[in-house]
């Protein structure tokens, strides 16, 4: 009796003498036993388990605990045991075999400088061997090949060549380069303070998000123009908008209770345990979760458990005057998201359109604020 493989399954649930019955049908079953009258055990073949879990699953079952014996289970858990070491074992090889190697390469510094280049011209002209790299060798090639590059350095970091470069300074970098002064917003200039260049909007005009306020120049007495550093406080009623839909029918899904959990042990980036169940959701919501299993371990060993929430979809009728209030909320504190804490709050209102099915909310805060920003290009 010891060498028969039985699982014994623990359920619990409404209508188990109907689910028994069905299930009887499809796999052998003993030892039912009846602890109540929401949860009873019973038990099956081992090799039948998968059918029975799937079965309870489909009749919206509940599945308290699964549990086996016997020879088979024992000698599978047994090759998984031997299968995980193994694992281990490979996976500690290849580490061992691919560690003198450079695999990966960063580089720092480069903004105007092609950094696809520069690993070009290293991969093609040095051996990715950590041992055979001169790293010396590789800043002074550096410097001979690339103009822009004005100094530069090389050390590698675990499997990482790292270079950092600093770039030559052109001209205009030298001399500076100014930029104009504009809107980030839409609103109705107020009030302007010119410290610096020269301004292109006048209080009254009505701007729009990127319009030029303030340009980076001035003409001086003889007529000459001069680039300077565009600087100015500006004031504006800045209009805050927010748009949302509301829809008399629409399509609501919502969690229907049943979901599946499957399980990855990974080694640097490697599955060497997988208990991945059927999944057969047309519609679901996953959530991954990833923790850490090293603890006592050398060994970076990391568990992914991944779920997936079935979903269904259901029609939802909603009058627009049932919730008008809670729409109107909703549509004005997303306008308010765009107004800063110190903002003045000048005035609100909101328009309705309403157009086959669906009511559109256009909401609009019009705050005071300052206005301006650098181009940065």
């Amino acid at each position: 009796m010891k060498t028969k493989s039985i699982s014994t399954f623990t359920i619990k649930g409404l209508n188990q003498e109907r689910i028994l019955q069905e299930l009887a049908k499809e796999v052998m079953l003993f030892k039912i036993d009846r602890i109540d009258k929401k949860i009873t055990t019973f038990c099956c073949p081992y090799t039948k388990h998968k059918k029975v879990q799937k079965l309870l699953r489909g009749k919206n079952i509940e599945i308290v605990s699964i549990s086996h014996r016997g020879f088979l289970p024992s000698v599978i858990k047994l090759c998984q045991q031997y299968g995980t070491i193994a694992a281990i074992v490979i996976s500690v090889i290849l580490y061992v075999v691919q560690s003198p190697f450079v695999w990966k390469y960063q580089i720092n510094g480069a903004d105007k400088l092609n950094q696809a280049a520069v690993v070009n011209f290293v991969k093609q002209n040095y051996s990715n061997n950590k041992h055979k790299i001169d790293t010396k060798d590789i800043e002074i090639a550096l410097l001979d090949k690339f103009e822009e590059i004005s100094f530069a350095s090389c050390i590698i970091r675990g499997q990482t060549l790292v270079i950092n470069i600093k770039e030559k300074l052109l001209p205009d970098e030298i001399y500076g380069q100014f930029r104009p002064i504009i809107s980030q917003k839409n609103g109705k200039i107020t009030e302007i303070e010119l410290i610096s260049g020269t301004a292109v909007v006048k209080v009254g005009d009505y701007v729009q998000k990127g319009d030029v306020l303030v340009e980076p120049y001035t003409i001086d007495t003889d007529g000459k123009k001069m680039s300077i550093q565009a600087d100015a406080n500006i004031t504006a009623e800045v209009y805050n908008t927010a748009q949302i839909t509301h829809f008399e029918k629409f399509l609501e899904a919502y969690k229907t209770g049943r979901q599946v959990e499957q399980t990855y042990v990974q080694l640097f980036g490697l599955t060497i345990y997988s208990y991945k169940p059927e999944m057969s959701f047309s519609i679901f919501e996953k959530v991954e979760r990833k923790t850490s299993i090293s603890k006592n371990n050398i060994l970076p060993l990391e568990k992914v458990t991944t779920t997936y929430f079935e979903l269904a979809q259901r029609e939802v009728e909603s009058k627009f005057e049932d919730v008008k209030e809670e729409y109107l909320a909703k549509s004005r504190e997303k306008a308010l998201e765009n107004c800063l804490q110190h903002d003045k709050i000048k005035e609100e209102y909101y328009t309705l359109k309403q157009i086959s099915g669906a009511t559109i909310i256009n909401y609009c805060v019009v705050s005071v604020e300052q206005i301006g920003e650098t181009d940065e290009g």
